[in-house]
């Protein structure tokens, strides 16, 4: 349960995070349809009727009626009908100033299950975007975008609720800009060779300072977010078929080897077992 400083954590995290919508549309989708998704562009997806398993980056999670998925920087990700599927989809940007920091606080996919149960009025808001979108209306753009801030602020603190995220995390570039601004440069360039004397200079603190305010805000060591952030990327990567050499060099390893060590330490397996491993073996579910 989120306490009250969880609460209020988590109301100055969505203050920060407007979003604006872009393109939005619904599609019918008959069992063992295929329904692919590629871009940088953030978008949302929610499942109005019937179940989908949602594939990419080499993970795999089963969304039922009413569930929500927020991708906030977009990526590739394959929809799957299991049954005849009402799926709604529409492209998010953030268009809030000041929002980049906390916006890389968030995983690349958001999964609000049980959504409706949680919040009722999805259903409407829902039906209420596809009116706008149909209808050549004045003002529509701006009604959409403010459908869709309820809807993904409304995802986030399900998502919270429910156990897959953290109102502390999220919130760290609030509590502490300058740590902020060390998570911010670590997920916009993970191979960078990061060592404690980057970050803290980069977050205007001394080493010792910084190692201890990260620890406090974050929650692990500045060398063991970095590696986890490593793994995340190593796993998006190997699962659109980069090489493994190729991947521990965009990574900032010094070799294959160095990076195959690693990667076994992180998963347990070696990263050419883990890509070619059949389904449903070693894959996580989306925002775990």
């Amino acid at each position: 349960m989120t306490d009250s400083r969880g609460l209020d954590d988590l109301s100055d995290v969505l203050e920060r995070l407007r979003w604006s919508v872009g393109a939005y549309r619904q599609d019918t989708l008959k069992p063992g349809d295929r329904h692919p998704v590629d871009g940088t562009t953030g978008r949302f997806h929610f499942v109005a009727a019937g179940a989908v398993d949602v594939r990419g980056d080499a993970e795999s999670v089963a969304l039922q009626a009413g569930a929500f998925l927020l991708a906030p920087r977009g990526g590739r990700h394959t929809f799957v009908a299991r049954e005849e599927t009402t799926l709604h989809t529409g492209e998010l940007t953030v268009a809030s100033t000041g929002a980049a920091p906390v916006l890389s606080a968030l995983p690349d996919k958001v999964i609000a299950h049980c959504f409706v149960c949680r919040e009722p009025i999805v259903a409407a808001l829902i039906e209420k975007m596809a009116g706008e979108a149909s209808q050549d209306r004045p003002g529509s753009r701006s009604v959409l975008s403010q459908l869709g801030n309820v809807l993904a602020a409304a995802a986030i603190r399900s998502w919270v609720e429910s156990g897959c995220g953290s109102a502390d995390l999220l919130s760290v570039p609030l509590k502490d800009s300058d740590v902020g601004r060390a998570l911010a440069a670590i997920h916009a360039d993970p191979g960078e060779p990061w060592t404690l004397d980057r970050l803290a200079r980069i977050s205007l603190a001394s080493r010792s300072a910084f190692a201890e305010r990260f620890r406090l805000a974050v929650g692990e060591t500045p060398a063991r977010y970095v590696a986890r952030v490593r793994m995340e990327q190593a796993k998006r990567l190997l699962a659109e078929r980069t090489t493994v050499a190729e991947v521990a060099v965009r990574l900032g390893y010094g070799s294959e080897a160095a990076f195959s060590r690693a990667f076994r330490r992180h998963e347990g397996v070696p990263p050419t077992t883990w890509r070619h491993a059949p389904t449903g073996e070693g894959v996580r579910p989306f925002g775990r």
